[in-house]
């Protein structure tokens, strides 16, 4: 059985509105699913695949410290799967480990209002957590985001009439993958089928499972 840690549910990102797209991308037996806001409950078991919704910092609590985020790189690199996705980004400093030696991109701002946001595959770029999906609109917060582009394959642009920027990327660090994702701020933006169709590919690309083994 493979597990996997869903760290989602911070004042600005509430868990009701995750949990229903976690449900319906886990339905296999082949998973147990924990869901926490709590992103050391990593350090308490050993996990599969972490999915970070929100930066794991609970009221109460600091964020991450360098050392912790070492010791999570270390996990990726002997093979756990780890993806970010919208409010996951926030708080990756420029010289944190989770930015030099694991996603390679960090939250910088967002826009100031909701607006219309698509979020595309690139053309000519071909990948399995994004071959076949059709572009992503809703009215979500787009973020702006600073990446490596060096060490990250570019899967997705985010336009809307605040600009483009890139929307996903992706990289293998040691013998684990990594994923990002910008939209996610809103329930109309997690409702839509290609947010589903993303996060499961992702998971199948991270894990190395079948489709039918993941979603039957």
């Amino acid at each position: 059985m493979k597990k996997a840690l869903v760290i989602r549910g911070d004042f600005y990102h509430p868990s009701d509105k995750v949990d229903p797209l976690i449900d319906k991308c886990f339905t296999s037996s082949e998973w147990k699913v924990v869901k926490t806001d709590r992103a050391r409950d990593l350090f308490e078991d050993s996990y599969d695949l972490a999915m970070f919704f929100t930066n794991g910092r609970p009221e109460g609590e600091t964020d991450l410290t360098n050392s912790e985020q070492s010791a999570i790189v270390k996990m990726v690199r002997e093979g756990m799967g780890i993806m970010f996705v919208h409010a996951g980004l926030v708080l990756i400093e420029e010289d944190s480990p989770f930015y030099t030696e694991l996603n390679s991109g960090r939250f910088a701002g967002h826009s100031k209002k909701h607006v219309s946001l698509t979020t595309a595959p690139i053309r000519n770029v071909s990948h399995p957590i994004t071959d076949g999906v059709t572009p992503l609109t809703a009215v979500d917060e787009h973020y702006y985001i600073n990446v490596n582009f060096s060490k990250v394959t570019a899967l997705m642009l985010s336009a809307s009439e605040e600009g483009t920027t890139l929307g996903s990327w992706c990289s293998e660090v040691g013998q684990g993958k990594v994923f990002s994702l910008i939209p996610g701020h809103t329930f109309a933006a997690l409702e839509t089928p290609q947010m589903q169709e993303i996060i499961e590919n992702a998971i199948l690309w991270e894990t190395g499972l079948s489709a039918n083994a993941s979603r039957n």
